[in-house]
Formats: structure tokens, C-alpha cells, sequence
């Protein structure tokens, strides 16, 4: 396969905004919608996040076994699946920020649940082929963390882009005008914008690859979809893939409690307006450049499993500090700009150590995929991803969750937008959000020590791969 080009890499990359998108949104914005403005309880709103991603979760495998099945054809394997996804996808986006007035509170926790559901499941028939894709368009070991790194950017732009509009223009005008609401609703039309122009470009800019990409056998076209359950089971046997998925299990639920958690954060524990939550956007941004910096060179020099657990000791260690100085009193007033700057700067850290891990985390699924073809010649990039996705549309749920929980019980009341933040409600916040969510993520460096492929492995792994696809074409042509 030929080296990829910088347009190629920009084409697969920007794919990601459709996942990005919709993280944004689930993450940063719909969960305080529907709790503090169209009045939905904390406990359902959490329960619907769970209930939704469970249910989405089972339609993972079976894209990602039928993806990887496929036969292929002028459009490949992975394309089609992400061409039917674009427009049911953005327009169920648009939908679940606009529910119709007048709803019970079942009625509306059943608006959220269903539309919930809706975008999750057309999200996975485009994001699971796209995945698979980037571990497919390069065998390369140290290309591998540059695709990933195309994909991390190009999502994580998307993020800051629409946080940017939500933070610094969408939200103020509206409540402004006196309909917060409506401030929110706009973000769904620019999230659905965005993920419909980033989806569109990645299949039309990664058509050119197709030619270039492996195909399956007879035997592997011919295995049935709900053979699914059984692979996904099948790949906790291989201990590389069960590594990354056991530690991407406990990453995800740490970030699920701390990103449904964050707004409640900023807006009544530091006291932040929209305009200087917006600031934090771009402290993320700024943070991309270390980011790829250290995913790639700490991959090159150190290895991929030394440079992730060396990475995410350090997120674990920076990201409580400031939640527990102002837990204790040690921080400047709430609200101001010293304090701004504080927890800034160790936003910019934090995320600079988070983005790198989950970058290396990404280039490690297409080392473990070539593994799996090596000992049963079965290609199954789909399902690997797949697994991973299940995993984190599960265990964020279960985080969400945890966190809608732990709002109520801090005493955040639903509809109210004016709350007098106690002491004993600071301290409930913020142990979950800050040191609780650094003993999950070190677990995660410790699930990631007993990852087993170096890249001596690999290179050994590559080298047995490449002399049975010569083979097979000497054979094909005999």
C-alpha cells in the first residue's frame, strides 16, 4: 500500500467531526438542557443517557461484523455504511434539542430516551466503518499514530468549534433576548451543519483509497451478523485487544461522570459565565499542539504502552489540583479572571496529557487488528472498533449516570438556574469530580502496563503478514 497523502489524511480525519458532534453535545450540552432548563430530573436524564447507550451499544457488533464482512465493490466495505448514515444522522441531531412543547416530564424523559437512541445508532452505521477504515489505509506502525492523530485533531476542532459559537455568541444572545433555551437549540443546528460537512467530505476525499484497501475471503463473507456477540466475546481472549478494551472501559467512565459533571463545574463550583467557560475552549485547542507532539513522539521513542501509562499518570495527577483548592479555600474569588487563568492553565495541561493518550490508545486497535489476521486470518477492524465504541457508549452511560446522581445528591435542583452553592454542596461536587476521577483514570494506567505488543512485536507481526499475502498472490496467480 502507498503512503498516504496529506489530503488523505485530512479527508479521513475530518470524518471525525460526526463523532465529535455528537459527543459535544451529549457531553457539554443536552444533559443541562433538559435537567436545569426544560426541567427533567437529574436521575432521569442520567437514566436515559444509560438506557440509550445500552440500547445502542447492541447495534456496535453488528455493524461492525456486517462492515467487516461486507463484499466489496466499487465502493468498498466501509463506504456505504457511511453514506446512509449522513442524513438520518444530523436530521434525529436537530430533533433531540427541539422536543414539542407542552411535554409531561415522562414524556419527556421519553423524547430524550427515543431520539437518544435515534442518533447513537445512525452515529455507529457511519463512525464504526470510519474507524475501521483508518486502521486499513496503513500498515505502517509510526503512520498509524499519525492517522490517529489526523482523527483526534480534526474531532477535537470540531468540539472547540461549536463550543466557541455555543459559549461565545449562541448562548449570550439568547439569554440575552430572554430564551436561554433557544440558545441551545442553535447549538444542535451547528452541530448537525458541521457533522453533515465533515462526513461528506471524509467519504468523498477517502474514495480514492479504496482500490488500495485489503479485502475478505469467501469463509469471512459468509459468517452471519448475529456472529457478532460471539466475536466480541472471542476478543477478550486475545489479551492485547482485552487490555485496550478493559482500560478504555475505566477511562470512559471517568470522563462520563467528569463531562456530564463539567458545566455544573464551571457554572456554580468556580462561578464561570458562558463567555469564560468559552475560554476553556480555547485552552483546548492550544493544547492539540503538545498533544500530537507527545502521542508521537512518545509512541516513536518510548513505545506505545510506556508513553500511554507514563501519560495518563500525568492526567490523573493535574486534573484534581485545582477542584481541590477551591474545595479547601485556595483559590482567588469564583467567577474572577485570576481564577480563570488558574484553572485554565491545568485545563490546557490536563487535556494536552488526556488527547495524547487517547491518540496513542487509537494507533494501538490497528496493531492489534493485523495480530488477530496473523493468528486467524480473519480481518475484523470493524469488530475491534466496534467493541471499543460498546464500550464507551456503555460505561459513559454508566458515568453519566453515576453523575446525574451525584448532582442530585450535592442538592442541584432541576429547573433552577439561580442556585446558592453551599460548602457541603462544593464538597460532595468536587470529591467525585476531582480525586474520585483520578483513582479511575490511574487504574487505567495500570490496566494499560500489561499491554503485550511492542513494536519489535509488530515489526515480527507485519513481516509474517506480508509473506502470506505474497503467497496468496502467487498462489491467485498460479
Amino acid at each position: 500500500m502507498n503512503t498516504l497523502s496529506k489530503s488523505s489524511r485530512f479527508s479521513y480525519g475530518i470524518g471525525q467531526t460526526a463523532f465529535s458532534a455528537k459527543d459535544t453535545c451529549f457531553q457539554f450540552f443536552l444533559f443541562f438542557y433538559y435537567t436545569q432548563i426544560l426541567g427533567l430530573s437529574a436521575s432521569l436524564a442520567g437514566l436515559a443517557a444509560l438506557l440509550a447507550l445500552v440500547a445502542d451499544g447492541i447495534s456496535d457488533p453488528i455493524v461492525g461484523q456486517i462492515s467487516d464482512n461486507f463484499k466489496k465493490n466499487k465502493w468498498g466495505r466501509r463506504h456505504p455504511f457511511m453514506i446512509a448514515a449522513v442524513l438520518p444522522f444530523t436530521a434525529s441531531l436537530v430533533a433531540i434539542f427541539n422536543p414539542p412543547a407542552g411535554l409531561s416530564e415522562m414524556q419527556l424523559f421519553s423524547w430524550f430516551l427515543v431520539m437518544a437512541i435515534t442518533v447513537r445508532t445512525f452515529l455507529t452505521l457511519f463512525s464504526v466503518p470510519h474507524m475501521a477504515l483508518g486502521a486499513e489505509i496503513t500498515t505502517d506502525y509510526t503512520e498509524r499514530t499519525s492517522i490517529s492523530v489526523a482523527r483526534t485533531v480534526a474531532g477535537y476542532t470540531g468540539a472547540i468549534f461549536i463550543q466557541v459559537c455555543a459559549w461565545f455568541y449562541l448562548i449570550p444572545v439568547a439569554t440575552a433576548a430572554g430564551d436561554m433555551g433557544q440558545g441551545y437549540q442553535n447549538v444542535g443546528w451547528v452541530a448537525a451543519g458541521l457533522a453533515l460537512v465533515g462526513m461528506t467530505l471524509s467519504i468523498m476525499g477517502t474514495r480514492s483509497r479504496i482500490p488500495f484497501l485489503p479485502e475478505t475471503g469467501a469463509n469471512q463473507q459468509s459468517r452471519r451478523w448475529y456472529y457478532a456477540f460471539v466475536d466480541i466475546v472471542g476478543l477478550l481472549k486475545q489479551p492485547a485487544a482485552r487490555v485496550l478494551l478493559m482500560a478504555n472501559l475505566v477511562m470512559i467512565v471517568a470522563m462520563g461522570i467528569g463531562n456530564t459533571m463539567v458545566i455544573h463545574v464551571n457554572t456554580y463550583f468556580y462561578g464561570f459565565s458562558s463567555e469564560q467557560i468559552g475560554v476553556f475552549m480555547l485552552c483546548v485547542l492550544f493544547s492539540l499542539i503538545p498533544a500530537s507532539w507527545l502521542a508521537v513522539k512518545g509512541a516513536h521513542y518510548l513505545g506505545k504502552r510506556h508513553a500511554i501509562v507514563k501519560i495518563i499518570i500525568m492526567v490523573a495527577v493535574v486534573g484534581p489540583i485545582p477542584v481541590v483548592l477551591q474545595m479547601y479555600g485556595f483559590m482567588p474569588a469564583k467567577g474572577s479572571m485570576m481564577m480563570l487563568l488558574v484553572v485554565g492553565v491545568f485545563v490546557f495541561l490536563q487535556q494536552s496529557f488526556y488527547i495524547a493518550q487517547m491518540t496513542i490508545s487509537g494507533s494501538m486497535l490497528p496493531d492489534i487488528a493485523d495480530e488477530i489476521e496473523d493468528e486467524s486470518g480473519v480481518r475484523q477492524e470493524g469488530m475491534l472498533n466496534s467493541a471499543i465504541m460498546l464500550t464507551q457508549k456503555i460505561t459513559f452511560g454508566v458515568g453519566a449516570f453515576i453523575a446525574g446522581m451525584v448532582i442530585d445528591f450535592a442538592g442541584f435542583e432541576s429547573g433552577v438556574t439561580d442556585v446558592v452553592v453551599t460548602q457541603e454542596m462544593m464538597l460532595r461536587l468536587g470529591w467525585v469530580y476531582g480525586p474520585g476521577f483520578g483513582v479511575l483514570v490511574l487504574l487505567a494506567a495500570f490496566i494499560y502496563n500489561r499491554y503485550p505488543l511492542s513494536k519489535e512485536r509488530y515489526v515480527e507481526i507485519r513481516q509474517s503478514l506480508d509473506k502470506k499475502h505474497n503467497e496468496k498472490l502467487v498462489f491467485d496467480k498460479v
